[in-house]
């Protein structure tokens, strides 16, 4: 009876320990999931902001990510970049393109654990942002991040 006992609780042991490590993985994107949509209440419920863009992906070593999206001059924009718990500092860098000439030219470039840029549109013009990693925490090359742009939300003041 003892012995069965003991195997009883190894094998439930190990369950427990296997879903404990299934729920821990390092590749999951829950925790920068759960990261952004935090923001987002406090973006939209606490700061009277309307968030138009959210992309989520995966950078890998010295990879870069790349979003596109035309800007409305009527509003001002802020774009907000965060990594997850493997990223320990973004680049995020922005240039858009005249609508006149085609021509590409370089907006605003900032580094920092949650790197934030303001745009000011003069123009109805298309912008690129590229989020790349600066700097990964120790023993890791590979990142979930959040971009998240918003403005502020004309609905609200009515």
């Amino acid at each position: 009876m003892k012995f069965s006992a003991i195997i009883l609780f190894t094998v439930f042991s190990l369950l427990i320990t296997a879903h404990d490590s299934f729920a821990q993985s390092s590749t999951t994107m829950q925790d920068i999931m759960e990261d952004a949509s935090k923001k987002v209440v406090e973006l939209e419920e606490q700061r009277n902001q309307e968030v138009v863009n959210m992309t989520f992906d995966l950078i890998v070593n010295q990879g870069k990510k790349t979003i596109w999206r035309f800007l409305d001059p009527s509003f001002d924009y802020d774009v907000l970049v965060m990594g997850d718990r493997r990223i320990k500092s973004l680049k995020v860098t922005v240039y858009k393109k005249s609508a006149k000439t085609g021509e590409w030219s370089l907006v605003d470039e900032y580094s920092a654990e949650k790197p934030l840029i303001r745009i000011d549109p003069t123009e109805f013009e298309q912008y690129e942002f590229t989020v790349s990693v600066d700097e990964f925490r120790i023993g890791d090359s590979t990142g979930h991040f959040a971009f998240i742009l918003y403005h502020q939300n004309p609905e609200r003041g009515k």
